[in-house]
């Protein structure tokens, strides 16, 4: 019997490639958001960010204008992943129940990242940048959320009492995810069983389903 020809050697594995590096312009938001987050926007100057994003002093005038205008997209980051996250809420076609969770949702999730600390500073002390994004773009969104309210109150309009509802059911979503550690301190069981707040989401519309119907009751025997 002939002999066996040796096996081929094993062939050395092969060394994972580098993740590409993100594009400057890419470095300077997640750099900027970073230390905005940490210190905030008077404490930074664009030198550091600059140097913490690994590019020439000149690239935040070459891509943004200027530092207030880095400010900015750093907002409108967040606000743009928000607006995705509750697409549709506003969807005629869906229950009352499902439009609240729809958008209470994306406010039930904190995941300590530098740009819950750039808001949460923002909330304390708006800068002018901030409520400039306000007006224009988070507004709106709270429109919609209002208007959608009213139409299933009966309303041709939102009133007072719905856009301080709309306010409500978001102030108590945001709450619940920023306060968590205080919350699990008082009563660790209470959420146990709900890590992802998705129980806490739909209790939410329960009640902000009944709140409606509340001022629905309201409008029609005032």
């Amino acid at each position: 019997m002939p002999a066996r020809p040796p096996p081929a050697p094993a062939a050395a594995p092969t060394a994972a490639a580098p993740a590409p590096a993100l594009p400057a312009r890419e470095r300077l938001l997640v750099e900027a958001m970073r230390l905005f987050g940490e210190r905030g926007f008077d404490a930074v100057t664009t030198r550091e960010i600059c140097s913490a994003a690994g590019v020439n002093p000149g690239a935040i005038h070459y891509h943004f204008g200027d530092k207030d205008g880095l400010y900015a997209e750093v907002l409108r980051g967040p606000v743009r992943d928000l607006q995705l996250s509750m697409a549709g809420f506003d969807d005629p076609a869906i229950s009352l129940h499902e439009a609240i969770c729809r958008f209470v949702r994306p406010f039930l999730f904190d995941d300590g990242s530098c740009s819950t600390q750039l808001f949460l500073r923002e909330m304390v002390a708006p800068s002018r940048i901030f409520m400039e994004m306000v007006t224009g773009e988070i507004g709106p969104i709270f429109d919609r959320f209002a208007q959608l309210l009213a139409r299933h109150a009966g309303m041709d309009a939102p009133n007072a009492a719905l856009h301080q509802l709309a306010m409500g059911l978001q102030a108590m979503a945001h709450d619940y995810a920023l306060s968590r550690p205080v919350l699990d301190a008082f009563h660790p069981e209470l959420l146990a069983d709900d890590p992802h707040l998705e129980q806490t989401c739909h209790r939410l519309a329960d009640w902000g389903c009944v709140l409606v119907d509340y001022e629905r009751q309201r409008h029609l025997n005032p």
